[in-house]
């Protein structure tokens, strides 16, 4: 968390010595490696068939219960606590918690420290962490650092419970989660680019299908 607050705070001074070209050239090419790193992973499903049934239905959900809605709701709650608040406040929020959090290393990091005592991984996520948040720092301004404290709680939450999930986060059901949300990153570069118009937060219940399949083939 402390790294990504640094790289935030770093991130808003470098905005200054960049022409709004320039960030607009570096908007670009970051969602368009976003996109890469989104197709490789989500090509690494090993269950085409959980892919599609875990999207649809957790469309279906997330629409039902307003997910995107919501994660509005909270970045607007928190934009009215800051007088400088930008139109990218909101945007630079979401787009930056979603990059760090939907993904494997957010969950095997967490997993592993807990375990193993072995920080390899999350230490090599801070370093990728700290990178997203210079370059979406720069695009969208110091909102990026309101996603550290969230990132922080999510991982802590699935170091605590390391023990009670290790049975359900097999190596499988942690490649298909990570299939999943490589799927949506990749939705999500897609409307940043305004390629498509995206709701990619109203998909998020899709990460809870290879959950749900494994205790339910587990069961039977």
């Amino acid at each position: 968390m402390i790294g990504i607050e640094i790289a935030g705070f770093a991130s808003s001074y470098a905005k200054k010595f960049i022409s709004k070209t320039q960030l607009q050239a570096v908007l670009i090419i970051a969602n368009l490696c976003i996109a890469v790193v989104g197709i490789q992973g989500a090509i690494t499903t090993k269950n085409n068939i959980l892919m599609i049934v875990s999207c649809v239905l957790g469309a279906m959900i997330g629409v039902k219960l307003n997910l995107d809605g919501k994660f509005n709701q909270l970045g607007l709650f928190l934009k009215s606590k800051f007088k400088t608040a930008d139109e990218n406040f909101v945007k630079g929020f979401i787009t930056v918690f979603m990059v760090q959090c939907v993904g494997s290393m957010a969950i095997v990091g967490p997993l592993n420290i807990g375990l193993k005592n072995d920080s390899s991984i999350l230490s090599f996520k801070i370093i990728l962490d700290i990178c997203s948040t210079l370059i979406y720092g720069a695009i969208y301004g110091r909102s990026v650092m309101l996603s550290g404290p969230f990132v922080f709680l999510y991982e802590t939450i699935i170091f605590l419970l390391a023990t009670v999930l290790q049975p359900i986060l097999t190596p499988y059901v942690i490649n298909e989660i990570s299939a999943i949300g490589s799927l949506l990153i990749f939705g999500m570069s897609l409307d940043l680019l305004s390629v498509i118009n995206l709701k990619v937060a109203n998909y998020l219940p899709a990460l809870l299908g290879p959950i749900v399949y494994h205790m339910i083939t587990t069961i039977s």
